[in-house]
């Protein structure tokens, strides 16, 4: 009797277990592709991650992205309260650590924030700050000739 019960529990908790991951499939941000009007009129479709991408990227239109990096949906959060918004960016793509650091160097300051400080080695970091916001960016090297940009923003 006892067999047959541990047998009945494994199979329910395997069903339950891939009955739970099957939301994972689509990505983290998984929903039927929405219909957009572009300024002309025409009708275009978006994907459920093409829309958490850019909303990503314009809840925060002072911080620049490289051209050669993606925005991570699994590891990239957003806060939005009526006072602010905050949250992490997770970029992955290709580049060098130098030239990245290159990149958030000279874009930050272009788009107003000032360089509080920054430490420059194979897992560089650069602090910024504007009144208000405060921004932590960290690059790291995978091993792989990829990089990783973690942007940490948040209150001053």
């Amino acid at each position: 009797m006892t067999t047959n019960m541990n047998k009945f529990v494994l199979a329910f908790l395997s069903v339950a277990l891939l009955s739970g991951c099957e939301g994972f499939v689509g990505g983290p941000y998984s929903r039927p592709d929405t219909q957009q009007y572009t300024k002309d009129g025409s009708t275009e479709y978006v994907s459920g991650t093409e829309s958490f991408e850019s909303g990503i990227i314009k809840a925060f239109p002072d911080i620049p992205i490289p051209a050669n990096h993606k925005v991570d949906l699994y590891r990239s959060v957003i806060f939005t309260s009526p006072n602010n918004t905050m949250g992490k960016i997770t970029l992955v793509g290709s580049g060098d650590v130098d030239s990245i650091y290159r990149f958030f160097e000279g874009s930050m300051t272009t788009n107003g924030w000032n360089l509080v400080n920054a430490f420059q080695s194979s897992t560089s970091s650069m602090y910024f700050a504007k009144p208000g916001k405060f921004v932590a960016i960290i690059i790291e090297m995978d091993g792989r000739g990829s990089s990783k940009v973690s942007i940490n923003v948040g209150p001053e």
